[in-house]
């Protein structure tokens, strides 16, 4: 009768829920996150994380086999959400608000958290392969192909400098993020990016016109 017993238990089904696999794993984003709210990236360990997440270091090195990979998919893991690009509406307006969406999120707590990447790649190489691979370069391509959708729409005009635009909009950003001498709030992001479009189409009338 016993042995009857044991067999039905172990026939039972098992309660539903997250597959193991995916709660450890984001348990060891966590840990990831919180140390970089915390510590300097060179302080941050693997086996730091792994300890943290209540998981072996062959556990974390299943999914990621660098720090880097893990520490960039942690800050993704939590503050990705905040920008999403629109695919319906204006370019412009689209891309207008996305700025704000990086102004609020530089302004907030992932703004400390992008002081210490951008200061940390300087001196990793590995850290700042990753940030470009994983970060920089999927953004950039979604936003410049918004661009390249507000000159066909004839928002901007043909043949202005896509990377010089962008970049007169965000290095802004970027200073008030690093040097932290002012906030960044809607109105000086709505600034910045209107002068630099009245700008640009400032300068294309300019040239036609010379």
């Amino acid at each position: 009768m016993r042995e009857k017993n044991l067999k039905i238990r172990s026939s039972a089904k098992r309660p539903a829920g997250r597959p193991r696999s995916e709660v450890s794993r984001k348990a060891i984003l966590n840990a990831a996150y919180s140390f970089l709210q915390s510590l300097p990236v060179s302080s941050i360990s693997t086996v730091r994380i792994a300890r943290k997440a209540g998981v072996s270091s062959a556990t974390v090195y299943r999914w990621w086999r660098t720090k880097e990979e893990l520490l960039l998919d942690a800050f993704l893991y939590k503050a990705d959400h905040k920008l999403v690009l629109k695919r319906e509406g204006a370019a412009l307006e689209r891309l207008k608000e996305y700025v704000l969406q990086i102004g609020r999120a530089f302004a907030g707590r992932t703004g400390f958290i992008v002081v210490k990447l951008l200061a940390a790649i300087q001196d990793n190489p590995k850290l700042r392969k990753e940030f470009v691979k994983r970060i920089l370069t999927p953004r950039d391509f979604e936003v410049r192909s918004v661009v390249k959708e507000a000159i066909e729409m004839r928002q901007l005009p043909r043949g202005m400098k896509v990377g010089a635009f962008l970049d007169s909009i965000v290095g802004p950003l970027l200073a008030r993020l690093l040097f932290r001498h002012e906030r960044i709030d809607e109105e000086f992001v709505i600034a910045v990016f209107d002068a630099v479009v009245a700008g640009t189409i400032a300068q294309n009338r300019a040239i036609k016109g010379s």
